[in-house]
């Protein structure tokens, strides 16, 4: 049986069944800002953020009508990237992620066992180590962390094994 074509635009509203279900920790549109506390939070095309220019495939974003805090969404979907953030956090979020990625590049490290232990050194679950999910002290914990982790000894690329057991003590 052929599938049916799909008749209506993907907006957030209306998302694919698809890409939803392939967000593995999706978190819910925020209903107040963290940032000013208020409450006129909205799903906009990101001209709003970007002086009425529209970039990217899905232009999507969450955003503090208040304040201007904003988050994307996923491909998609509905649901936000992480947590709505001012330019400080935006910031703060590249820059720990920058380094981050510089340093499992660095020690060979596969994404999954990045993550797994820059949540370990944050001493927080392994679910919630996103950066679009930290908020402006989570990310300088981040970077301490990453910090740490970049002082230990580096393993060859050709000992993974050996490499990851360090890393983890």
């Amino acid at each position: 049986m052929p599938k049916s074509k799909r008749t209506t635009p993907v907006t957030p509203w209306d998302p694919s069944k698809r890409a939803t279900a392939r967000v593995k920790n999706p978190i819910p549109v925020p209903t107040d800002c963290p940032h000013c506390e208020g409450t006129d939070i909205e799903i906009c095309k990101n001209s709003r953020v970007y002086r009425g220019r529209t970039y990217g495939e899905w232009p999507w974003v969450v955003m503090c009508n208040t304040c201007s805090a904003y988050v994307g969404l996923h491909p998609f979907t509905g649901i936000p990237l992480g947590t709505l953030a001012d330019r400080q956090t935006r910031d703060a979020r590249k820059r720990v992620k920058q380094e981050f990625i510089t340093w499992q590049e660095t020690n060979c490290l596969s994404r999954n066992d990045a993550y797994r232990l820059l949540a370990q050194k944050m001493r927080i679950p392994s679910e919630q180590c996103h950066f679009g999910w930290f908020d402006f002290d989570q990310c300088d914990l981040a970077m301490h962390a990453v910090r740490k982790l970049e002082q230990q000894k580096r393993y060859r690329p050709d000992s993974p094994f050996a490499k990851l057991r360090e890393l983890l003590s």
